[in-house]
Formats: C-alpha cells, structure tokens, sequence
C-alpha cells in the first residue's frame, strides 16, 4: 500500500472505554433487549444500545440536551464503544425519546433493580450486604406538569414544593432517593 492512500484518524476515547466495557461485561445491551424489544423494524439501534449510549452520554461530563447526543458521539469511536453499523446520527432525539418511552412503559425502577441484582450475580457480590445507606436529594424543574391528575399512579412522578436547598419553597421539585449497599452499589431507587 502507498503511503500517500494511508489515512489516519484518531478518536478519543477516554474513561467512555471503562463505561462501555462494564456494560458489556453486565450484559447490559442484551439484558434491555430482552427486557424491552423494540418492535419496529425501522429502529436500527436496539433499545440496549441506545440505553449504553445514554449512560455514557450522562457519564461523559456533559450537560447537554438529549437532541446533541450526536453531537456528542461525533468525535468518538462509536464502533468500539456500541458496536458495528452503529453511526452518530442514528441516536438522535427521535430515537433516543423511543427508548425512553420503551423504558417507561416497563417500568424504571423494575429496570433498575434487575440490572443492579445483575451487576451483583457478576461481579459476585454478597446479596445480603451488612447495611444499607439511604440517600436523597432534590431539584427543581420549570414548566407545567399534569402529575396531579394522577394523584394514584406510582408510576407518575409528582411534582410538589417544599424543602429546597437554594431557599426556594415556592418552585416545583422532585425528590429522588437511592440505596446503596456498604460496597456503594446501587439496590434501588
């Protein structure tokens, strides 16, 4: 081969290779799949990749809008990281919101705790760890949010006031609580 046809291209990678790997080593992609197939053939990305790109998207020190994930993948080797035939583009808003939907209708905390009682079976955990810690925090949200015409739906996340840590009562908020084990693994939330 000539040297002047030889192109070379370099990708970071970064701490996205250790996020990856720990997925794939959970089984994450397929586990989702099986969870919550999609069901269009014009999906191209499963639900378990568009999931393994959202975690490294939220772990990729960006604050950006879901509708910039491409954005965010442009620059990375997305072949290593999700897999073959996968492109930046193909995880876009449109496909990405599907997921959400898909992962909604299952259920998030289901979800959840099966992938955590997952990463326990693989990384060969105690399931009956000596204590637990319960955390929670807050934050605000703007718009406007119909939670009160589900008042029974647990489902439904309910927008209320009340403690805020800038001061502020009067701004809607959601309160979000997690339980680690004494190893910081997540059990439910």
């Amino acid at each position: 081969m000539n040297t002047a046809e030889m192109t070379m291209e370099s990708k970071d990678l970064g701490h996205l290779g250790l996020i990856a790997g720990m997925c794939d080593d959970l089984k994450m992609v397929s586990l989702v799949d099986s969870l919550c197939p999609s069901n269009s053939n014009e999906r191209k990305v499963s639900t378990g990749n568009c999931v393994k790109a959202l975690i490294m998207n939220g772990l990729g020190f960006s604050g950006r809008r879901l509708y910039l994930t491409p954005k965010f993948f442009s620059d990375k080797p997305i072949a290593h990281l999700l897999g073959e035939g996968i492109s930046a583009n193909m995880l876009n808003d449109d496909r990405l919101g599907r997921c959400l939907d898909d992962l909604y209708d299952f259920g998030l905390t289901k979800l959840f705790s099966i992938v955590c009682e997952r990463a326990y079976e693989v990384l060969g955990l105690s399931s009956c760890p000596q204590f637990y810690h319960l955390d929670s925090t807050s934050f605000h949200v703007d718009g406007a949010y119909n939670s009160d015409t589900h008042q029974n739906d647990d489902a439904c996340i309910h927008i209320t006031h009340g403690y805020s840590r800038d001061h502020r009562p009067d701004l809607n908020q959601i309160c979000f609580n997690l339980i680690v084990n004494n190893s910081g693994l997540p059990l439910f939330m």
